[in-house]
C-alpha cells in the first residue's frame, strides 16, 4: 500500500536560518499554556455534562457553552501541534524545550516527534526547519472520534491488534478519513486500501466506509503476522521502514496518554 497520508505533510515554508530557532522558554511556555487550555475546556465539558437544563432558554445556553468550550479544545490542541512541529524542526530546541515541560507530557511528544521525522524521511525532506503546519481540513469531514474509537476498540476485540496502531494508520494515511482522494497509486478509503487489496480483506464492505475499512486493515495486519510481528505487518501495509517507524512513534505517544488522540484528531483542521 502507498500511503496517501504523505499529502497531510505541511508543505514547505520559505526559507529561514535553521540556526535562528524558537526561543525554548517561550516554546515551553506556549505547550504548557495549550495543556492548561485543553483540561480548563475538558473540565467545563464535564461540569456541563452533569447539568440538567430546565426550559429553552437555559437549552440554548448550555449548548452555546458547550460549543464555546469544544472550540477551546480544538484551538488548543492545533496551537499545541505549531509547537510540535516547532520542535521537530531544530533538534536543539527540542532538546532545551523537552526538560521544561510537564513530565507526563514529555514522553508523547518525543514520540510525535519521532514520528514526524519518519514522515518527513519517507516524503525526502531532510531540511526539518522548511516544514509548516496547514489547518486546511474542515475538522467535521471526519467521523467523531467517539465513533472511530469504538471502531479501533471492535476490531481490537476481533482480532486483537493494539488500537494505537489502527489510530496511528488512520492518522497517517488520510489523517483520519478527511483526505479523500485516491492516492497516485491507486489507494482509496480512510485506510488507503487498494482495489485489488479490498477484494481480499474488506469483506464484502465499502471501502470508503471507516469501520469496514478499519476492520479490513485489521485483517490485513493479522494476516501479515500482527499482533505479534507488528513490524513486519505493518511493513507489509507500506513497504518502507520509515513508515514502519512513523506508525510505531504516534501508536507509542496515543499508549503514553490516550488523551493525545484526541488532540491529534484535530491537527491539520480548521472549525
Amino acid at each position: 500500500m502507498v500511503a496517501a497520508g504523505l499529502a497531510l505533510l505541511p508543505h514547505a515554508a520559505l526559507a529561514q536560518d535553521p540556526g535562528a530557532g524558537p526561543n525554548a522558554h517561550h516554546e515551553a511556555a506556549r505547550i504548557i499554556a495549550a495543556e492548561l487550555a485543553m483540561q480548563e475546556a475538558s473540565s467545563r465539558l464535564n461540569a456541563l455534562a452533569a447539568e440538567q437544563p430546565a426550559g429553552l432558554a437555559d437549552s440554548v445556553r448550555h449548548e452555546l457553552a458547550v460549543a464555546a468550550a469544544q472550540y477551546s479544545f480544538r484551538q488548543a490542541a492545533r496551537q499545541e501541534q505549531l509547537r510540535v512541529y516547532e520542535l521537530a524542526s531544530y533538534s536543539a530546541v527540542e532538546t532545551a524545550v523537552i526538560p521544561l515541560i510537564p513530565a507526563g507530557v514529555q514522553a508523547p511528544i518525543e514520540n510525535l516527534i519521532a514520528a514526524l521525522h519518519s514522515l518527513y524521511i519517507l516524503a525526502g525532506i531532510d531540511e526539518y526547519y522548511l516544514v509548516n503546519v496547514h489547518f486546511n481540513h474542515p475538522y467535521t469531514d471526519a467521523e467523531p472520534l467517539s465513533a472511530l474509537r469504538a471502531y479501533y476498540n471492535e476490531a481490537s476485540r476481533r482480532y486483537g491488534i493494539d488500537p494505537s496502531y489502527l489510530a496511528s494508520i488512520n492518522f497517517i494515511e488520510s489523517n483520519f478519513g478527511r483526505v479523500k482522494d485516491t492516492s497516485s497509486a491507486g489507494a482509496q478509503g480512510p485506510m488507503q486500501f487498494l482495489p485489488s487489496t479490498w477484494t481480499q480483506y474488506g469483506q464484502g464492505g465499502n471501502i470508503h466506509d471507516p469501520h469496514d475499512s478499519i476492520l479490513a486493515a485489521a485483517r490485513y495486519l493479522v494476516r501479515n503476522g500482527a499482533p505479534y510481528n507488528m513490524r513486519n505487518a505493518i511493513f507489509q501495509y507500506n513497504h518502507d521502514f520509515d513508515y514502519v517507524d512513523s506508525v510505531e512513534s504516534f501508536a507509542r505517544a496515543y499508549r503514553a496518554d490516550p488523551g493525545w488522540l484526541d488532540r491529534m484528531y484535530y491537527w491539520n483542521t480548521f472549525g
